[in-house]
């Protein structure tokens, strides 16, 4: 499980330090002295090619670590790339840091401790069968509701706050309610990438390691909707960048990114049914303080 979570570190500081080069490609092409239909496509701004390379790079890495360690550890270790973002914040895009983000960033690595030490440490595989089984338990099918309730309720609010806010300007609650807002509805989705990774993740390791698991239909379905959901993630995450500061929406999408991942992870995998007592305890602590923080 080890090898999983060093991977997964490497591959979260990757991802933030690309999300935040995006970010500057974003604000490079904004400040343009043109029109807006005159300026180059983002997508030809050197900072955000680069940006994108490096959050691609960190993506396959994170795709890899899923192999090796729970997903619930794994998407909770994913909140060190805050302490990252702080660093990148910083030095790439030159946005301040105060006593209280230097606070709060200590609390995110105390909760990452107890997330490490408290969390589930298996490296447990499945087959093909086990994984479509996975999908009946009563636990896993609440949370689908309830997801699709989140999902059709959050964007719901982001339309309706989208209009107060052009009507009554950047300012007021439904201003600071509408990167929350977004960010549910896109992480609601968007996690669901996680799962499809692991699953995929652990399918390879199973063919490579001789027993093959190509041969189901839920490998080859495994792929698109892993596919559909990344790419819903990615752009949802680039829409954001080009509509809130960095330093709001990179920690909001974040934080939904990673409770929804642990949540999703926990119950699909049923990878509660490891904690001890004290783990049942310790582990949403870990959980709890680093949100709170953040």
């Amino acid at each position: 499980w080890y090898v999983g979570a060093i991977i997964n570190v490497i591959g979260s500081i990757a991802i933030n330090l690309g999300t935040n080069l995006m970010k500057l490609g974003h604000n490079k092409r904004a400040k343009m002295p043109m029109p807006d239909d005159q300026k180059p496509s983002v997508r030809k701004i050197k900072e955000w090619v680069v940006g994108m390379s490096f959050f691609s790079v960190g993506n396959i890495l994170n795709f890899t670590s899923f192999g090796f360690a729970a997903q619930s550890l794994l998407a909770a270790l994913g909140s060190i790339q805050f302490v990252s973002n702080v660093i990148f914040a910083y030095f790439v895009l030159h946005e301040q840091i105060n006593r209280m983000v230097i606070i709060a960033t200590t609390c995110i690595v105390g909760g990452c401790v107890l997330l490490v030490v408290f969390g589930n440490q298996s490296g447990a595989t499945y087959t093909v069968k086990q994984l479509t089984q996975l999908y009946g338990k009563p636990a896993y099918v609440v949370y689908l509701c309830l997801m699709g309730v989140g999902v059709v309720g959050g964007y719901m609010l982001y339309l309706h706050g989208s209009k107060k806010v052009a009507k009554n300007g950047p300012r007021g609650f439904w201003y600071a309610i509408l990167p929350v807002a977004y960010a549910v509805f896109s992480a609601l989705i968007g996690t669901q990438s996680v799962l499809f990774s692991k699953s995929m993740s652990v399918i390879l390791r199973l063919t490579f390691t001789g027993e093959n698991q190509l041969g189901n239909w839920y490998t080859w379905l495994v792929l698109p909707l892993f596919l559909a959901t990344a790419v819903f993630w990615i752009s949802r995450l680039n829409k954001g960048l080009r509509m809130f500061p960095a330093m709001i929406i990179v920690p909001v999408m974040q934080i939904s990114w990673t409770l929804f991942s642990i949540i999703s992870g926990m119950l699909y995998f049923q990878e509660y049914l490891g904690f001890t007592p004290i783990k049942s305890v310790m582990f949403p602590i870990g959980v709890l303080v680093r949100p709170r923080a953040q």
